[in-house]
């Protein structure tokens, strides 16, 4: 590089900068200020402001706040616009004394609107806008990166509309005990004084500073920098504040803290919902439509309402506002969304997220959830690499507090008010209390209790199911307070069913947290189910694997050495090598027979090689340990093992393949769900390694991933494959507070061969082949019934009624049909 000239660029494009400066300081000038409503005096959100007669103008932000450019020695008007209330004009001056901006609604009565000819305009301009969605949606840029300041703010609001009426209750407290004078004085004094109290603070305030890095196939980082919460002293909290609201207003489907609402930008919008342009209105000189959007009458889909601004040259938002439009739901859910144009791409730049808990009430308020967020220094020309990358999606590190509060106070896109402030005083003294939830939240997480430099295992607690009936243990683990690179564990537990202990030990060294490289050695004296396969070491299973498994009831005793190799090896795939020795013995009247061997004990050597790819898998990094949050489809599976004679005196020879594939679709109608299972022995093998068929007939529970209505060990194969699928319709028929009815078909069949069956002896085997192919459908309602689940959300009941049919239905048709409950909870 030649220096001199990189030098006096350097030098030139200052002296240019300070001119430039110099010059717009001549000919402009800026008038700030924040416009409110006037009747709630709540911030108004993207308001109009602009020069009076032109079309130069500015847009006011989430919070209400504008800065808009004039020409120097100008002192006209200035126009104020916004849909719902009455234009306003201020002269420069009236601005500059009194920059706080109060506008009043506007009090109309609307005509019914009917179009007699053409097509309605706003739907024209919406067409244009959904067919460059996927241009303008930040979740599909190839790379960025930005910082964001987060708050979220929990109080209480006394708003009559929302809330019951504070002096009611002071009444009815009063009367309650209107024998005793003292008594009521007392019910007045404690209501005034927590009114009083949530007056002149807020129950919780959480600040975060974070930074942000993206780059295709979908690799994401968010590391926290700073975080503050009141009353608490670790970050958990603020790790996902983030995430109520998606990253852009494009994607078909729109996940909003935790439920999903059919976006007004999808294929289908326009007869779905109702535009009407409502204004026009300015981006710097360029036009931007204001296009008012709500469900069209008698639809029966959770959707939302609200405001677009559309910019008439890109067809792009610059600004949304949308709020749930769900009935009978426990909480209101509204986002703001502001946009930039950023190196030549709108941005998100502004977030906010507002959440009315309608019916959880403390002394009468509802329980609100305000949610902000600021993005700045954003980049969308990064130079990151993918070895710039992990799997962690959010990086949260114990830092100095004294350090966090320096990042905050730098950082903080807006000053805290006063009510934040007391918020965080008063909460600095209930600390002890809080400690408490903040380490179950954080256990609950991590099935981790911290100890220090030992973590107790939670999961190693109990267990159930049919053969030890209860299990009853503990475990534990070293943390990062002990070492970052080596894990040392180990559990004992005792089944009260088969009246025997159970333990193991296991030791894990990580060379590379970024790759996710260690190795594993584990050794376990305990039971193992027959026809289970793990895939991998280390992995949770899903939760119907669990329910599925309290039902176990054959279990083979087995004592194992193993030795674990895992690592990245690509983005969202990961390959690990396993090599075992394992001394099993059968709990049943079973006997493995051939000419050569005759038996129940089996002494098995092996190794395997898996691999697993989940696409935009992401974990949580809390304080070392990691914390699936998020992931999508498809999700695909594969392990090969090999068993040998011939290493360390075996008494097996045999391979397997196994393998899954699963993926899962949302549409404007529902959501589809497939699982494929794939399996294949050849060899030697003992019952306890075969395939048992996957069934879950006994379970009162609909565990989706398995057969409804076959036994739980009713099949047996060496090669066997076998299809789930489902696909939920939705709601749109009956929604209220006590049902919201989703319809869902099933349809699951399998094929199985099994080549040697008289090896396999015992009496208490009684199993089937499958190689005429087995086949169950069935329908299912979730929701049928909801129940109030702590006035937050709704417990849903519902069932499912699935038929055997084929080549294996029994021959009554009363045995071939089995209902099961389902049940979800959700907002």
């Amino acid at each position: 590089m030649n220096t001199n000239f990189t030098k006096n660029l350097f030098l030139f494009s200052a002296a240019l900068l300070l001119f430039l400066i110099a010059c717009t300081s001549s000919f402009a000038q800026g008038i700030t200020g924040r416009i409110y409503s006037s009747e709630d005096e709540e911030a108004l959100t993207f308001v109009t402001v602009a020069i009076s007669g032109t079309s130069t103008g500015t847009i006011s932000d989430i919070d209400g706040r504008f800065s808009l450019a004039v020409p120097a020695g100008y002192e006209g008007n200035i126009t104020f616009q916004h849909v719902g209330f009455i234009r306003k004009e201020l002269t420069v001056a009236q601005i500059r004394n009194t920059p706080v901006i109060y506008m009043d609604k506007e009090v109309t009565e609307l005509e019914e609107l009917v179009f007699e000819a053409g097509e309605n305009p706003a739907n024209i301009l919406m067409k244009k806008v959904i067919d460059n969605r996927k241009e303008h949606d930040p979740a599909k840029f190839d790379q960025y990166s930005y910082k964001s300041y987060t708050k979220d703010v929990y109080h209480l609001d006394a708003d009559e509309e929302t809330a019951d009426s504070l002096s009611r209750l002071i009444k009815a407290e009063s009367l309650k005990e209107e024998q005793d004078t003292s008594s009521a004085k007392k019910a007045d004094t404690k209501f005034f004084k927590i009114d009083s109290s949530y007056n002149t603070r807020h129950l919780y305030v959480a600040e975060s500073y974070s930074e942000t890095k993206f780059i295709e196939p979908g690799l994401k980082n968010e590391t926290i920098l700073a975080t503050q919460i009141s009353g608490l002293r670790g970050g958990l909290f603020a790790a996902f504040s983030g995430l109520y609201q998606p990253f852009g207003f494009y994607a078909d489907i729109l996940d909003i803290f935790d439920k999903d609402y059919i976006n007004p930008i999808n294929p289908s919008g326009l007869s779905q919902y109702e535009f009407y342009i409502e204004d026009t209105t300015f981006y710097q000189t360029d036009t931007v439509f204001v296009v008012s959007y709500t469900p069209k009458k008698g639809k029966k889909f959770d959707g939302l309402e609200g405001l677009l601004w559309v910019h008439a040259n890109d067809y792009a938002l610059t600004n949304v506002t949308a709020k749930s439009h769900v009935k009978n739901s426990k909480i209101d859910v509204s986002i703001q969304q502001r946009y930039d144009k950023i190196s030549g791409n709108w941005f998100p730049v502004q977030l906010n997220t507002d959440i009315i808990f309608k019916e959880l009430k403390f002394y009468g308020r509802n329980l609100i959830l305000e949610n902000r967020r600021y993005l700045s220094d954003v980049n969308l020309n990064t130079d990151f690499t993918q070895k710039d990358f992990s799997d962690i999606g959010i990086t949260l590190n114990r830092v100095n507090p004294k350090e966090q509060k320096q990042i905050l106070d730098a950082n903080r896109a807006v000053p805290l008010d006063s009510m934040e402030l007391n918020t965080y005083i008063a909460a600095d003294s209930l600390y002890k209390n809080l400690r408490v939830v903040e380490g179950v939240a954080e256990s609950l997480l991590t099935l981790r209790l911290n100890m220090g430099k030992v973590d107790v295992r939670v999961d190693d607690f109990f267990g159930i199911n049919s053969y030890e009936k209860f299990r009853l243990g503990m475990g534990l683990e070293t943390n990062n307070n002990f070492s970052e690179k080596l894990v040392l564990g180990g559990y004992g537990g005792y089944g009260f069913g088969d009246e025997e202990w159970k333990y193991g030990t296991n030791l894990k060294y990580i060379f590379d947290r970024r790759t996710d490289t260690y190795v594993l050695f584990t050794y376990q004296k305990d039971l193992r189910e027959v026809g289970t396969q793990r895939f991998f070491e280390g992995k949770i299973s899903s939760i119907d694997d669990l329910i599925r498994s309290f039902q176990g009831n054959l279990f083979d005793r087995q004592e194992t050495y193993k030795v674990s190799l895992n690592r990245r090896i690509a983005p969202f795939l990961y390959a690990q090598t396993t090599i075992s020795k394992s001394m099993q013995q059968s709990t049943y009247d079973y006997t493995y027979d051939n000419m050569d061997y005759s038996s129940n004990f089996f002494d098995i050597n092996q190794v395997s090689l898996a691999f697993r790819y989940v696409r935009n898998e992401q974990y949580l990094d809390l304080y070392g340990k990691k914390v699936l949050f998020d992931y999508d489809f498809p999700v695909i599976n594969f392990k090969y093992s090999h068993a040998n004679s011939g290493w360390l005196g075996g008494d097996f020879d045999y391979d397997r393949f196994d393998a899954s594939l699963e993926y899962r679709k949302k549409y404007v109608l529902g959501k589809s769900n497939v699982l494929v299972r794939a399996a294949y022995v050849y060899g030697d093998v003992p019952y306890g390694h075969m395939i048992t068929g996957l069934g879950n007939s006994t379970s009162k529970l609909s565990v989706p991933e398995y057969f409804q209505t076959m036994d739980i060990y009713e099949f047996l194969s060496d090669k066997q494959v076998a299809v789930f699928f489902n696909h939920n319709f939705g709601n749109f028929l009956i929604a209220n507070r006590i049902m919201k009815p989703e319809f869902i078909i099933y349809h699951n069949a399998g094929y199985g061969q099994l080549s040697h069956p008289e090896r396999h002896q015992g009496a208490d085997l009684n199993f089937k082949t499958m190689e005429d192919g087995y086949f169950e459908s069935g329908i299912g309602i979730k929701k049928l019934i909801r129940i109030n689940f702590v006035d937050v959300g709704y417990m849903g009941w519902g069932f499912d009624a699935v038929y055997r049919h084929g080549a294996y239905a029994h021959e009554s048709t009363r045995d071939n049909l089995f209902f099961k409950l389902n049940m979800k909870i959700n907002l």
